[in-house]
C-alpha cells in the first residue's frame, strides 16, 4: 500500500529534479563539518524522541530531496526549536501542529518558531521539508558524507558516513553525542533495480508507479547518530541465524553487491557466527537480537552503523588468521552502540575497548604468541601528545586536533584496559566491562530489547573502584588523564633493587608489575611509587616478562621525538 506522503512526493518530482539541479552546494563551514560540539541554550531544551526520514535518492544528481520529522519533548518552556542543519540545502516548508512554520536558517543552524510556548514535558513534532546536494565523501569514512560510487559491473553504490562530520549533513537533527532518538523511521526511495540497507528492520517495500521503490526500515532502540546510514546497490542478500547466550535467535543479514556474493557467503559462513559467539562469551548477549545483526557491503572500509554494519575489506583475512576489520566493527555493537560516550572526550569508550577485543580474539584463535605480538604492534602506536581522556567537552575535531588523543584512543586504550587487566584480575575486570555495558554482571538473564545507556569515564571508574573494592582514581589519573605514559625506574640500591614508578607531575601511582626472579614470576606491589627487591641485583631480575602493564620502554618514541621525525622526512 502506498502512503499518501509517497504520492504527494512523487507527484512533485518534476520540479524537484528541475530545483535539485540548480542547487549546487557552496562551502560549508567549519561548525557543519564537525560534531559535538558543546550544545547550546537552545539545544538543551528538549529531548529527540524521534526522527521519521522520507529522502528520494537522485542518483544522476547525487542529491536527495524529502523531509525530516523530528518528534522531541520539551525539557523547558520552549517556543524556538533549534536544529543543526548544513546550510547549503534548500528548505522549501516546515510544518507542525498548527500549519506551516516561520523559520530563521544560518550556514550551520535552523531556528524554527513553533507558533506557541511549548511546555516542559510535552511533545511536539516538526516536519522539515528540503532538497539538495549532501555532503560529498572525499576520503570514507574518515572524511565522511555521501559516496556516489560504482560497484565493478558498473551499477550505483551509495553509502553514507559521517562520524566525524555528524547527522547536520544529511538531515535537520540534534547533533551531539548525548542525545540519541529512542527510534528512527527510514522511508528511502531508489530507482527499482537498487536495494535498500538500513538500520533496523524492513517494515515493507513500496512498488512506486514510476518503476522506483520506496523502502521501510524501522528501529525501536536508542541508535548512536553517526550509526544511522543507508547502503544502497544492487545488493545479493545472505541470511543466517545465530543463537545468543540469553536465548534470542538472532537473524543474520550480510548485504554483499552481485559481484561479490560468493566471496559474501564464505566469510558469512566461517567467521559471522564465531566472532558474535567471541562477543557474547567475554562481553554479553548480542544487544539488538530482536531487530537484526547485519553487514552491508561498502564502497569504503567500514563503520560501525548499528544493526547494520559497512564492510569493505574486500574479504581478506590478516596475518592472524582472521577478518580484523569485520571483527573491529562488530565490537562497536557493544562498545559504541549499546554502550556510548556522552561527550567526544569520552570516545576511548568506544575505539579502546574495541581494539582490546581484537588481540583478546586473536588470543583465543592463533594462541598466546599472537596476542603478544599484536599488543606490541598496538604499543609501538602510541603517541602520547595529549592524556587518552582529556578532561572538558570535546567536540570530534578537537578530539583529533592538537589537543585531543587522536588515534590513541585505540592503541594506548587498549593497553590502558590491558593493564587495568592485570591490576584487578580477570574475573574482576571483565565484570568491570559488563556492568559498564548492561548495568550487571549477569547480563545472560536479560532479553531484547537490551537498555542502551551513555557512559563517561568517570562512571567507568566507579564501576572498577566498586569491584575492585578499593578506590582506583590514582591508575585512571595517570592512565586515562595525563599525558605522559608512566615510566619504571630500575635501580640497584646495595644489596637491593629498587623500583621506582615516575609519573607525569609526580602524581601518585602504586601500579603493581609482575617481576621474575629465580625463575619464578610474582606481583611486585608498591607504596609512595616504590618497591624493594631484597637481596636482588638487577641482573637477577626480569621486570614485567609478559608485557602486562603498560610503561614508557626505550622502543616507544616520545611524542616530541615522533613530530622532529615526521618534520624530517617532510624535509
Amino acid at each position: 500500500m502506498k502512503s499518501s506522503s509517497n504520492r504527494i512526493a512523487l507527484s512533485c518530482l518534476a520540479a524537484v529534479l528541475v530545483l535539485v539541479s540548480a542547487c549546487e552546494p557552496g562551502s560549508r563551514n567549519a561548525t557543519t563539518m564537525d560534531t559535538g560540539l558543546p550544545l547550546s541554550e537552545g539545544l538543551q531544551a528538549y529531548d529527540v524522541l524521534r526522527y521519521t526520514l522520507r529522502n528520494e535518492i537522485l542518483v544522476d544528481r547525487e542529491a536527495i530531496a524529502g523531509s525530516a520529522s523530528v518528534r522531541f519533548a520539551a525539557l523547558r518552556d520552549m517556543d524556538t526549536l533549534e536544529l543543526d542543519f548544513d546550510g547549503t540545502f534548500h528548505i522549501d516548508s516546515i510544518d507542525g501542529p498548527g500549519g506551516t512554520l516561520d523559520h530563521e536558517a544560518t550556514e550551520s543552524k535552523l531556528f524554527i518558531k513553533l507558533g506557541e510556548t511549548v511546555p516542559a514535558g510535552e511533545t511536539r513534532e516538526v516536519t522539515v521539508r528540503y532538497r539538495g546536494k549532501p555532503v560529498v565523501a572525499k576520503r570514507p569514512p574518515w572524511d565522511g558524507g555521501f559516496q556516489w560510487a560504482e560497484t565493478p559491473s558498473g551499477k550505483p553504490w551509495i553509502a553514507t558516513s559521517f562520524q566525524g562530520e555528524g547527522c547536520d549533513i544529511w538531515w535537520p537533527c540534534k547533533d551531539h553525542p548525548s542525545d540519541e532518538p529512542d527510534g528512527v523511521d527510514l522511508h528511502i526511495t531508489v530507482p527499482g533495480d537498487l536495494t535498500v540497507a538500513s538500520n533496523g528492520v524492513l517494515v515493507g517495500v513500496t512498488d512506486e508507479p514510476d518503476g522506483r521503490k520506496t523502502f521501510h526500515w524501522q528501529t525501536n532502540v536508542p541508535t548512536n547518530l553517526y550509526g544511522i546510514a543507508l547502503n544502497i546497490g544492487p545488493y545479493e542478500l545472505i541470511e543466517g541465524t545465530h543463537t545468543s547466550t540469553n536465548g534470542t535467535e538472532i537473524p543474520l543479514a550480510f548485504w554483499a553487491i552481485e559481484d561479490h556474493a560468493d566471496d559474501a557467503r564464505k566469510l558469512f559462513d566461517t567467521e559471522m557466527n564465531e566472532m558474535v559467539a567471541f562477543f557474547e562469551k567475554f562481553a554479553g548477549p548480542y544487544p539488538w537480537g530482536q531487530e537484526k545483526l547485519g553487514i552491508a557491503e561498502t564502497p569504503h572500509l567500514g563503520m560501525e552503523h548499528q544493526t547494520i554494519n559497512a564492510y569493505g575489506n574486500e574479504f581478506k583475512r590478516d596475518k592472524y588468521g582472521f577478518d580484523w576489520l569485520l571483527h573491529h566493527e562488530l565490537a562497536h555493537e557493544w562498545f559504541g552502540n549499546l554502550v556510548s560516550a556522552s561527550d567526544y572526550a569520552d570516545l576511548w569508550i568506544h575505539e579502546g575497548f574495541g581494539a582490546y577485543m581484537q588481540p583478546v580474539y586473536t588470543q583465543e584463535v592463533m594462541g598466546d604468541a599472537a596476542f603478544h605480538a599484536r599488543m606490541y604492534e598496538a604499543y609501538l602506536g602510541i603517541r602520547a601528545c595529549n592524556p587518552v581522556a582529556p578532561r572538558g567537552e570535546f567536540s570530534d575535531d578537537r578530539l583529533h586536533g592538537d589537543e585531543g588523543p587522536g588515534g590513541d584512543i585505540y592503541g594506548r586504550g587498549a593497553w590502558t584496559l590491558h593493564s587495568l587487566r592485570y591490576l584487578m584480575g580477570d574475573e574482576p575486570f571483565w565484570e568491570s566491562v559488563r556492568v559498564l555495558l548492561y548495568d550487571t554482571p549477569d547480563p545472560e538473564t536479560l532479553e531484547p530489547p537490551i537498555a542502551a545507556r551513555h557512559r563517561t569515564t568517570d562512571d567507568y571508574l566507579e564501576i572498577t573502584s566498586t569491584i575492585a573494592g578499593r578506590d582506583l582514581s590514582w591508575f585512571f589519573e595517570v592512565y586515562f588523564r595525563s599525558t605522559a605514559v608512566p615510566e619504571l625506574v630500575a635501580r640497584q640500591e646495595g644489596a637491593d633493587v629498587v623500583l621506582e614508578w615516575k609519573t607525569e607531575d609526580d602524581l601518585p601511582f602504586d601500579m603493581p608489575v609482575p617481576v621474575r626472579r629465580s625463575g619464578e614470576v610474582v606481583r611486585v606491589e608498591f607504596s609512595s611509587n616504590t618497591a624493594r627487591l631484597a637481596g636482588l641485583s638487577i641482573a637477577e631480575v626480569q621486570i614485567d616478562p609478559f608485557m602486562q602493564v603498560l610503561r614508557k620502554l626505550p622502543s616507544l618514541p616520545t611524542c616530541a621525538e615522533r613530530e622532529a621525525e615526521a618534520k624530517k622526512a617532510e624535509s
